[in-house]
């Protein structure tokens, strides 16, 4: 907006042509997530629907086109409940698989896992060796999963 305001008035036109070329990359990767359908699968396992459940998946919204989430366990009708009236969520999987395998992520046809910090052992580890599993850090940064490596002693 400022370099397209500075563009307008004659005296600052460079400036604005400028600050308008920097923005390109920007438009180029907002465009790029609109027309790149990706779903994200995420698997519910907080007791208690907050502020912070609903911004985890806002995040992982953010990330994808379509957001699914699973519900693990029986009788979490609230839980469901709620995943269904939350805008950010597009479908939700109510008894998902304890543990999230490829043949499951390719039946949904999803394209990437996201996890909190500490949720690793919610997927298999053909999904993290196939770079299809994301975590949400506290400070908000999203990192896909590194495999586990065995170590020598």
């Amino acid at each position: 907006m400022v370099g397209s305001a500075l563009f307008i008035l004659g005296v600052t036109r460079y400036l604005g042509l400028v600050l308008l070329f920097l923005a390109v990359p920007l438009a180029y990767e907002s465009v790029r997530r609109k027309v790149k359908k990706r779903a994200i699968y995420l698997v519910s396992t907080s007791q208690a629907f907050d502020h912070k459940t609903v911004k985890f998946w806002m995040q992982a919204k953010g990330m994808g086109s379509k957001l699914i989430v699973g519900i693990q366990g029986e009788r979490k009708t609230d839980m469901v409940l709620n995943a269904c009236a939350t805008s950010c969520v597009d479908e939700v999987i109510c008894e998902a698989p304890a543990k999230a395998d490829l043949m499951f992520l390719e039946k949904q046809g999803v394209d990437f896992v996201v996890l909190t910090a500490g949720q690793n052992n919610l997927v298999t580890d053909e999904v993290i060796s196939a770079n299809r599993c994301l975590v949400i850090g506290e400070d908000g940064v999203a990192r896909p999963v590194q495999p586990k490596t065995a170590h020598k002693d």
